[in-house]
């Protein structure tokens, strides 16, 4: 076991990035989980101003992210990530004046462009600093440290929301922005390097395409498992069909907590292609689930997959992307996931509406495949071929490190 002052030597210097994503994320969970109650109680809207307003943050980030990355590939990555705390701060000052649905969901743009700006340009600040050999470990780590944000802000938000009401979730949103530009301010900006501050980046590099499609394609599994869970168990005379999702969120973070490592090692190709596999087996065990033991199982096993998915392909865009594009595509990268979930509830709806809530999941299983297929083209081209896996593996490995800039110490 490592011991506690080797971690914090390799993991220190991260930090204030992790403390900054953590803190603006926390703010969005508060939010994301008392805006619909304050449309329908204090602004007097319906359903359907609910989902224009939950959904304004989302579409602020995807559109956001890319523009985010551009920026901070020609202009530094820490400039950015401050400028996204001071967005998210605005933001949570903003709320306290959203009288009407027009305002508030101007705020929830302004929120979303926060949120965005921030994951993008402390991704891009990761990766600068860390070695070739833990960028997916870090990655992995970083993305913890959003979900975390995001989970414990939904708690504190709604108990802020039933104690003191909407303005102390404000306060909260606003409070936790702050202390987000406080902790990235606290770390000093790396030193510009020629090459990236000369750098013209795309909006959408060719390095985030494919990998993208890829992390898509799984997300519509994620969708599929947060939105109609419930109601597939219920068609089953389950309740709590909802601890599926709950056991996902455990095995997404334990996995990535203690195996978060694997694309690093294993090369990250192979691992987004088993991981995609890993994810459709789950699938299919949920739609084959007609009792709540099976279906945890089953959200168990989809965790799992997910766990690593995500920064293993993110390690692919890193690895094919030019430093001055650096920022960009991971911004693009990630609004792909975005797309991803945006479409996966209603394509989950349409098929239950057309068939049942069983055959969502199976048909989610199959985008699962494609995301595998996606991550390892190669792998059905080399059906014939006469390297085994282990040295695919291992030459892919050495081609990751030998891409990536040098430099960095070992493992």
């Amino acid at each position: 076991m490592r011991p506690v002052g080797r971690t914090l030597d390799l993991y220190g210097p991260f930090l204030p990035m992790f403390g900054g994503i953590f803190c603006c994320l926390l703010g969005v969970g508060a939010s994301l989980a008392t805006v619909p109650f304050y449309v329908l109680r204090n602004l007097h809207g319906g359903n359907v101003e609910v989902g224009v307003a939950v959904a304004a943050l989302s579409v602020a980030a995807v559109v956001g992210r890319p523009v985010a990355g551009r920026f901070a590939d020609r202009h530094g990555y820490k400039l950015v990530m401050v400028c996204g705390t001071i967005i998210c701060t605005a933001a949570g000052l903003a709320y306290f004046g959203a009288a009407n649905i027009g305002v508030l969901i101007v705020v929830r743009v302004l929120n979303g462009l926060g949120e965005g700006t921030v994951y993008t340009g402390g991704a891009a600040w990761l990766v600068s600093l860390c070695p070739p050999d833990r960028r997916g470990r870090v990655v992995g780590l970083y993305g913890i440290f959003m979900w975390l944000g995001i989970t414990v802000g939904t708690l504190v938000g709604t108990v802020a929301m039933r104690v003191s009401g909407f303005p102390a979730v404000w306060g909260l949103c606003a409070a936790a922005g702050f202390v987000g530009f406080l902790s990235v301010s606290a770390k000093k900006a790396p030193p510009r390097r020629a090459t990236a501050a000369a750098g013209r980046s795309a909006i959408l590099p060719r390095a985030a395409v494919v990998p993208g499609l890829s992390v898509s394609l799984a997300a519509l599994g994620y969708a599929a498992l947060a939105a109609f869970v419930s109601l597939h168990m219920l068609a089953h005379g389950v309740s709590n069909g909802i601890a599926a999702f709950d056991a996902f969120g455990f095995t997404y973070i334990g996995v990535r907590l203690f195996i978060g490592n694997v694309p690093d090692r294993l090369g990250p190709r192979l691992v987004a292609f088993w991981s995609a596999i890993v994810e459709a087996v789950g699938l299919v065990i949920v739609a084959l689930a007609t009792n709540l033991a099976t279906v945890i199982i089953g959200g168990f096993v989809i965790g799992a997959g997910l766990s690593l998915l995500f920064p293993a392909l993110a390690l692919i865009v890193i690895n094919h992307s030019e430093e001055s594009q650096r920022g960009a595509a991971l911004g693009a990268f990630t609004s792909f996931w975005d797309v991803g979930i945006a479409v996966g509830a209603p394509m989950s709806g349409l098929i239950a509406s057309l068939s049942n809530y069983t055959d969502i999941y199976y048909v989610m299983a199959v985008c699962a495949v494609g995301s595998a297929v996606l991550a390892k083209p190669d792998l059905l081209r080399r059906q014939g071929a006469t390297a085994g896996p282990a040295s695919g593996a291992a030459a892919e490995a050495g081609s990751a490190v030998s891409s990536a800039d040098p430099g960095g110490p070992a493992r």
